[in-house]
């Protein structure tokens, strides 16, 4: 027989297994004793709203944890606070800005001139790359473009690492001295 909460009819088993329709039942019957909580510490209904969802992930993953030794409420309402203290220590260490303090902010999406210079730049670069020769082209796209260590392009490139270091310096060398390049990114 599965264990049960007598006063609410809680089926441990269920509760463990992560069954939807008791799930749905907890929600419905917990959440306005766990806004209660929420409310505390929440600086509108909204954001009182998206802690009442993430308290309910961390019941939901964290479920197989409940002991059932004690009553279900106590257990969500103690994952309920401890949810809540995370969330206003982030707050603390990263003070929010309201936009209407701010006002209007830009948008950061590059115009449609922007975009073309940026692909001309781009293509004009890629053409210069391919006149390297392949070693080079291959040890400056993994370090400098793709953030490769220089450890992880020696291992790609099976070579040493002071080999990928004198690569990338000739190919770069090469590339500075190419006139249209330094035209077209300029």
């Amino acid at each position: 027989m599965t264990p049960r909460d007598g006063k609410t009819g809680f089926d441990r088993g269920r509760f463990h297994a992560g069954d939807h329709a008791l799930f749905r039942r907890l929600v419905r019957e917990t959440s306005p004793r766990m806004l209660r909580v929420i409310r505390g510490y929440a600086r509108d209904d909204d954001h009182a709203a998206d802690l009442l969802q993430v308290c309910w992930i961390r019941i939901y993953r964290k479920r197989r944890r409940f002991s059932g030794t004690g009553s279900f409420l106590g257990w969500a309402l103690t994952v309920c606070r401890n949810v809540c203290r995370m969330e206003a220590r982030k707050r603390h260490r990263a003070p929010l800005t309201r936009l209407d303090e701010r006002g209007d902010l830009p948008d950061p999406t590059p115009g449609p001139s922007e975009q073309l210079r940026r692909q001309e730049r781009a293509a004009a670069l890629y053409s210069a790359l391919d006149r390297l020769t392949a070693r080079e082209r291959d040890a400056i796209m993994l370090r400098i473009l793709e953030g490769l260590s220089t450890a992880e392009v020696a291992r790609i490139l099976a070579v040493k690492e002071v080999s990928v270091r004198s690569m990338i310096h000739r190919g770069l060398k090469k590339l500075r001295q190419m006139d249209e390049l330094i035209e077209r990114i300029h």
